[in-house]
């Protein structure tokens, strides 16, 4: 076919035949495939979990066994509603034995102390007054003999539960990856250049109340600069790093090194533009300490979630291997960062971050974002431009003709 279009372009070429219409099942099998062989194994894979018998040839690794074992004895307490006897008296006491049996497995490199805070107060959580009385919070601070340093890094889980669910995801397997972490450490000979204190707090589901007594009263709560905090809406797979910041883009650079990452900036600007009606202890050491830090969190099997089926039966051992590997690694390197000896230096920018299949992490700032995405916008136009001049000139039509068709067919599947 041959003719001359009005921009006098001579055009020769045959047009194109549209595969038959079998081939679409094949089409769709090929990426089907690759879906499955690639992208979802990558997704959803976990590491193998160390057992006890490991122990002994990984003595400086995370234990998932020995993590599993304190989920189960905290998840058998039942539903730990504050104000119960299961979470103020059988797990508060449950807690501070396990520390307690880290306290006598410790190096002579480290210190540990114990403290049971018992908090009341009141403060404002979105529009509403939340007041507390009485709620508790079991705190451990791990350091270095002698240390002198004032910057401390804080790592905080909750232990409580709404009515009729055990727990056991939310948040029970963050707390008991918590004691495994400060085991760990603790047998270790360091380094540790700043302490780290473990907060097991007894009062989140309230909402959020535990965390605001610690850092508005307790007497470690000033010298914490920077924050791990772990929780769940879902139980086992892979934990999400959700938010981060705010600022202290050097957070980020700790993180991209974690074994198994799994971060997307997107549920960060969710939340944090308030399209998400959930919140986590994330923002009140935020908003009311001025803490910045990693908020993570399991997602999968989200229909557990505050439910009686929360239980420490679906949640497989791999997912506390991995969550684990990971807070041992941030703990240590975030403690041992040179930024903490000046927080305040390292404040400015945001950082836009994703993980690629759970292979490493991509983080850059704002402002290189806007960058990106204008020359990729300006590139687009660009070949949409391209596009229909060579349309126009094949076809013969106007350009007036092929932006409408062009407009129809852009709107059309926009409202699809």
């Amino acid at each position: 076919m041959s003719f001359k279009s009005k921009y006098h372009i001579d055009v020769d070429f045959e047009v194109p035949k549209k595969l038959n219409w079998y081939y679409a099942p094949l089409f769709t099998a090929f990426w089907f495939i690759l879906y499955l062989s690639i992208v979802l194994t990558q997704v959803v894979r976990l590491p193998t979990p160390l057992t006890l018998k490991d122990e002994a040839t990984n003595s400086d690794s995370y234990i998932a066994e020995r993590a599993e074992q304190i989920l189960v004895e905290l998840a058998r307490l039942g539903p730990k509603v504050v104000g119960s006897e299961a979470n103020e008296v059988k797990a508060v006491e449950l807690l501070v034995s396990e520390i307690n049996k880290v306290k006598t497995q410790m190096s002579d490199y480290f210190e540990l102390e114990i403290d049971v805070q018992v908090a009341t107060g009141s403060y404002i959580h979105w529009t509403m007054l939340n007041m507390y009385q009485g709620v508790q919070n079991v705190v451990a601070k791990l350091s270095a003999k002698n240390n002198t340093s004032e910057n401390y890094l804080l790592i905080n889980a909750h232990f409580d539960s709404v009515p009729g669910s055990p727990g056991a995801g939310d948040d029970t397997s963050m707390v008991a990856t918590m004691l495994e972490v400060l085991r760990v450490i603790a047998k270790s000979s360091g380094p540790l250049q700043n302490p780290i204190v473990f907060l097991f707090n007894g009062a989140e589901e309230n909402p959020l109340q535990a965390s605001h007594g610690f850092i508005t009263q307790h007497k470690w709560a000033r010298n914490c600069k920077a924050l791990i905090n772990l929780d769940a809406a879902g139980s086992g797979g892979r934990e999400l790093l959700f938010q981060s910041g705010p600022g202290n883009p050097w957070l980020m650079n700790y993180y991209r090194k974690v074994p198994h990452p799994f971060a997307t900036t997107l549920a960060e600007e969710l939340f944090q533009n308030d399209f998400i009606p959930s919140d986590t202890d994330f923002r009140i050491f935020r908003d009311y300490g001025g803490v910045p830090g990693l908020d993570m969190a399991y997602t999968y099997n989200g229909y557990v979630y505050h439910t009686e089926f929360d239980r420490f039966n679906i949640l497989p051992k791999g997912s506390l291997q991995n969550t684990g590997d990971n807070i041992l690694h941030l703990a240590r390197s975030i403690a041992n960062a040179p930024e903490m000896e000046n927080p305040t230096g390292n404040e400015a920018g945001h950082v836009i971050f994703y993980d690629f299949l759970g292979w490493f992490i991509l983080y850059y700032t704002l402002n290189t974002s806007i960058i990106v995405n204008s020359v990729v916008c300006v590139i687009a136009v660009c070949a949409i431009g391209v596009s229909l001049f060579f349309m126009s000139a094949r076809s013969g039509l106007g350009w007036l003709a092929v932006i409408r068709r062009y407009s129809l067919a852009f709107a059309v599947q926009l409202l699809s």
